[in-house]
């Protein structure tokens, strides 16, 4: 179905690119793509799609065939019809309002008949199990939801290749689940699929092979029980996430006779969906790492948006050092670190970025230098941040943070796009935040690096804090 045969590409800026890299993948196979931020993985998504150099300006050398066409050579509906792409971020590949004209969409721009379409809709909202969502408007749905809605948009015209750019980085546990039991579905019917993914324990039920990237050239091939064997060090040598991390110690640091945060009986409600937040109550100490867990929609970026003051509570309190504060204050003791790392870069290169609105002092200089060698930029120091990959902006986000004198660190989303070095170094950076006395609030998913860095668990669902404790749950 997929053929490379000794593929370069190499982008027309001289960014990253690809080396001799030849495999095949056969109807109805699932391989995932493995490597460290910026090896090359999606490059090869790139060229598998034809997207690279149609709109990825660049050199193309080598034999690609899929189906035994050349992706860059087909026209816009001849790809469209072979392809079902879904990018990392789904909302970035919506263009309507609602569900049902979502789905409809590339249906409609190849001149499809309204019967034909209506047939198609009903066929794939079956399939992927979203009827009871065609009415919906897609603003108002879950991230899981999301993808979901996604996928059913890129399988309307029934392609050959589903390609997938880092499709559980924004689902909680559930929703990873889900995706799992569709990929399942998916390659039933014939379709290939390719998955370029860091978090890839979750894979292993339904992956054939895993193909690691290197400095963009292809280094490893392993089949679904040659990965399951590789042991955590041999992942983590490699830049890859491992299965497993060491504990926190779960040691009680509430040794101040007040804390540092105290939140009580805090409520927010969006005016539009009347979703939020209710009667939130927590003590906050120095040194304390806090993680936030819970389903897609629970609230905790909505209670982390008003603790930094970035919205304004509707009842409740928030104290300071014992004094209540409101959002002007909050917003210069809070670091909020966005999921999406787009929203938070504004210089021309990224030590630019890590240093931006900060006076160029010596200590400055100090911390930038300390900042890059920690989340591993260096190299990159004097690139772009548009043209690094997912990973490599986040990295470049917390970089910044790290660089901030704030008492009290939001992660929302950290290790979204982060390969194994980038959630090795946030656990690093975590741990050392917490030894200077901060406060760090953790957002997350990941339940690997919930694990190695806090020591203490809020559960949050449908906006009510439903437990508390010191450990997993």
């Amino acid at each position: 179905m997929i053929e490379f045969q000794k593929v370069y590409f190499s982008y027309k800026e001289g960014d990253s690119s690809i080396k001799d890299i030849s495999f095949l993948i056969k109807p109805g196979e699932c391989t995932i793509l493995c490597g460290k931020s910026g090896s090359g993985k999606s490059t090869i998504l790139r060229t598998v799609s034809g997207l690279a150099p149609v709109f990825y300006e660049g050199i193309l050398q080598g034999k690609v065939e899929v189906d035994k066409l050349v992706p860059a050579g087909l026209e816009s509906e001849e790809r469209a019809k072979l392809f079902g792409v879904v990018f990392q971020d789904p909302r970035s590949q919506f263009f309507m309002n609602t569900v049902q004209d979502e789905i409809c969409f590339a249906a409609e721009n190849i001149g499809a008949s309204p019967n034909k379409i209506k047939e198609m809709l009903y066929e794939v909202s079956e399939f992927i199990g979203i009827r009871d969502l065609l009415s919906r408007n897609i603003d108002e749905l879950s991230s899981g939801q999301k993808q979901k809605v996604a996928i059913a948009s890129s399988l309307i015209l029934q392609p050959k290749v589903l390609i997938l750019d880092e499709p559980t980085s924004n689902l909680d546990i559930q929703g990873s689940k889900v995706l799992i039991e569709i990929i399942k579905k998916i390659k039933d019917k014939g379709i290939s699929v390719v998955i370029s993914e860091h978090r890839l324990d979750s894979f292993k039920e339904v992956a054939d092979r895993f193909l690691y990237i290197n400095k963009g050239k292809l280094d490893e091939i392993w089949t679904r029980k040659e990965f399951e064997n590789l042991s955590d060090e041999k992942l983590l040598s490699l830049g890859l996430r491992p299965k497993t991390v060491e504990k926190k110690a779960n040691n009680d640091i509430e040794n101040d006779k007040e804390p540092l945060l105290d939140i009580r009986s805090l409520s927010f409600r969006y005016k539009k969906t009347n979703s939020g937040i209710d009667n939130i109550n927590l003590k906050l100490y120095k040194g304390e790492v806090v993680s936030l867990l819970g389903n897609n929609g629970a609230g905790k970026t909505t209670l982390c948006r008003v603790i930094s003051g970035l919205l304004r509570e509707k009842t409740g309190t928030i104290k300071y050092k014992g004094k209540i504060s409101n959002c002007n204050l909050r917003n210069k003791f809070c670091y909020f670190v966005m999921q999406d790392a787009d929203y938070q870069l504004y210089s021309d290169s990224v030590s630019g970025e890590i240093a931006f609105g900060k006076k160029v002092t010596e200590k400055v200089k100090e911390k930038l230098i300390e900042s890059l060698n920690t989340f591993k930029l260096m190299e990159l120091k004097d690139r772009h941040p548009a043209s690094l990959s997912g990973g490599e902006k986040q990295r470049v986000t917390l970089a910044a943070a790290y660089c901030s004198e704030a008492d009290i660190y939001i992660l929302d989303e950290p290790t979204s796009g982060m390969d194994g070095d980038g959630l090795c170094a946030i656990i690093r950076w975590v741990k050392l935040l917490a030894e200077k006395g901060k406060i760090v609030i953790i957002i997350t998913h990941d339940l690997l690096l919930a694990e190695a860095t806090s020591n203490k668990f809020i559960y949050l669902e449908e906006g009510e804090q439903v437990k508390e404790g010191r450990n997993i749950i």
